[in-house]
Order: C-alpha cells, then sequence, then structure tokens
C-alpha cells in the first residue's frame, strides 16, 4: 500500500471526528442522571438503535478477526461469527433483563444489590477490565492499520488518536453519544458496501481488470536429479530459496531486482509471487523495491473463468448468485 497522506481522506476525516465531537458534547448538555448516562433516558429510537448494532457488528474485530478465522479456518472459523451473534440474545435475556427489573445499569452494581459484598464487587470490575482490554486490542489494531494508509500517521499515533476521541465519546454523555455514534458508523458502512457490491457485481469478473493490470509471469525451470538448477528464460538467476510449510519459493535477480516465485506442483514451472521483505540495509522491500517506486501488485489474481462450461476472458455484468457461482466454477 501507498502510505502517504493526501487532501481527501484527511478532509472526510476532519469532518466525522468533528461532527462525532459535536453529537457528543451536545448530548452531554442533555444529560444529567444515571438513567441518561448509561439507557440515554431511554430516548433512542429502535431503529437508531437498530442500526447502530450492525455498526457493532460491522467492526474491526469482526472485518479483522473473523475475516482472518475464516480465511485461514474456513466454516470452522465462519461458526465463530454465529457464536457471538447467538451470545448477544443469551446476554439479552439472562443479563439485559434481569438488571432492568432491579433498575441498575451495570453487571457490578446488579451483584453488589443484590450480595452487598466488597469482594464481588472487586472480582466484577477486574472481570470487566479484563474482557475489555482484549476485545479493544483487535479494535486498537484496526484503528491503527486503517489511519496509517489514510493519514499517512505512523501505527501508534493512528491507536492514541482514535484510542482519546472513543474516550472523550464515551465519558461526555454515555450511551446517548456512544449510539449515535456506532448509528452513523452503521449507516455509512451500510450505504457505502451496497454501493461497492452494486458496482462489482455491474463490472464482473475480468481477466484483465485494467490497463495497468499486472500479468504475473510463469518461467520453465531447469531440473537435474528433481531439483531445480537454474531457468530456462535468458535474464534470470537464482539467488535463494526459502520453504514455507507444503510451498517451495525461489529468489530470482533480474537485473538489480531480486524477486520471489513459487515453484509450482510439477516441479518445472515457478510463478511470480508477492513480497515484503526486508534487505540488509534494515530497508523494506515491496515486490523487490523500495516503497517509493509504488511496485505494488494486486493481491490475487483469476486465472480463467467459466461460463456455463465455456472459458471467457470477462463476464460483464452479473447478478449476485450468478457472480458466486461463475467464481466457484472458475
Amino acid at each position: 500500500m501507498i502510505y502517504e497522506a493526501s487532501l481527501l481522506p484527511i478532509m472526510l476525516f476532519l469532518i466525522i471526528v468533528l461532527s462525532v465531537l459535536a453529537i457528543s458534547v451536545l448530548a452531554a448538555r442533555k444529560s444529567s442522571s444515571s438513567k441518561d448516562y448509561f439507557a440515554a433516558g431511554g430516548s433512542i429510537p429502535w431503529t437508531v438503535n437498530g442500526i447502530a448494532f450492525a455498526g457493532d457488528y460491522l467492526s474491526a474485530a469482526s472485518f479483522l478477526g473473523i475475516c482472518g478465522m475464516i480465511a485461514f479456518s474456513g466454516y470452522d472459523g465462519f461458526l465463530y461469527s454465529i457464536g457471538y451473534l447467538a451470545g448477544w440474545v443469551v446476554a439479552l435475556f439472562i443479563v439485559a433483563e434481569p438488571m432492568k427489573k432491579l433498575g441498575k445499569y451495570t453487571f457490578t452494581d446488579a451483584l453488589d444489590s443484590k450480595f452487598n459484598s466488597k469482594g464481588i464487587q472487586l472480582m466484577a470490575g477486574i472481570s470487566t477490565l479484563m474482557v475489555s482490554i482484549f476485545y479493544l486490542i483487535p479494535q486498537m489494531v484496526g484503528a491503527g492499520a486503517l489511519v496509517t494508509p489514510l493519514l499517512g500517521l505512523p501505527h501508534y499515533v493512528g491507536v492514541i488518536m482514535v484510542g482519546s476521541i472513543v474516550i472523550f465519546i464515551v465519558a461526555t454523555a454515555g450511551m446517548k453519544s456512544t449510539t449515535y455514534v456506532q448509528f452513523i458508523k452503521g449507516s455509512l458502512l451500510i450505504i457505502f458496501s451496497t454501493v461497492l457490491v452494486i458496482f462489482v457485481l455491474n463490472k464482473g469478473l475480468d481477466l484483465k481488470p485494467s490497463d495497468s493490470y499486472h500479468e504475473f509471469k510463469v518461467l520453465n525451470a531447469i531440473t537435474s536429479g528433481g531439483e531445480i538448477t537454474g531457468i530456462k528464460e535468458s535474464g534470470y538467476s537464482i539467488t535463494g530459496s526459502y520453504e514455507a510449510e507444503n510451498d517451495h519459493f525461489l529468489r530470482l535477480k533480474n537485473q538489480d531486482l531480486e524477486t520471489w516465485w513459487k515453484v509450482e506442483k510439477d516441479g518445472v514451472k515457478v510463478t511470480e509471487a508477492l513480497s515484503i521483505v526486508t534487505s540488509p540495509i534494515k530497508e523494506k522491500l515491496y515486490n523487490g523495491a523500495p516503497i517509493s517506486e509504488e511496485l505494488f501488485y494486486p493481491v490475487g489474481h483469476m486465472s480463467k473463468i467459466i461460463v456455463d462450461g465455456k472459458e471467457v476472458e470477462k463476464t460483464g455484468s452479473l447478478g449476485p448468485f450468478k457472480y458466486i457461482s461463475t467464481g466457484c466454477q472458475s
């Protein structure tokens, strides 16, 4: 990715942040009781609450954690997304409803009203902090990961900045400001995700999505005794190798550029691969070049597209089910 600041994302970021802070300040002026702080005075409409819940689920933990688990664990990872969704329903009936009947706003207050024990208060506070810390870790990692490409700032600056904004939102007006912030976030995510899906389906699938698309090369290897000793195409020399579980990679030098190539199953061909490595002088190289050369390629590509049993170069616009089925066949 190109981690350079540009005016448009900075302006959008400032507009959203200032809007969120203004909502928090205005809501804080109207919060005068515990009910206002912890339950927004019971004044949040169900539509706003519903979209706010959607904003909660469409979080960094979902995009990084669940997507990563599905990518690495498949269906087993997908089950986790259902698990914590079902957990909300259980918490609603077992925790939220009894607390509402007791007239309490936190789990610690509910336990304290029942047992009046300092030990229980202490343990409830510690458990709340532990759960919150482990839940906040992926959230803050996601915040830093987003701020870096959008604003060109270091990762730790993004974590501190976003963390400070969240603390201010929660501390000023509690549930009311938090809910409306999540409502804005959820609305933006739903709207722009829908727009993105429409654009993707309208474009369809294409072996060459754009004129600047990089076609990954395939080279022929020279083998001796079952091992690759060279490359048939002129200009390439082997300078290193790397074993990763069931995959074997070769480092090839062409002129002054060293890139990594994946050895195919047949052992006689190598395919160009994406790489991020650190050079001996501690400089990060992206596909063999420093970041200033912007030698970035798309992650993943299609080698062939099958539509109704026929191989084509592009599909044109597709419906959602046809898009999925074409992707599975290709």
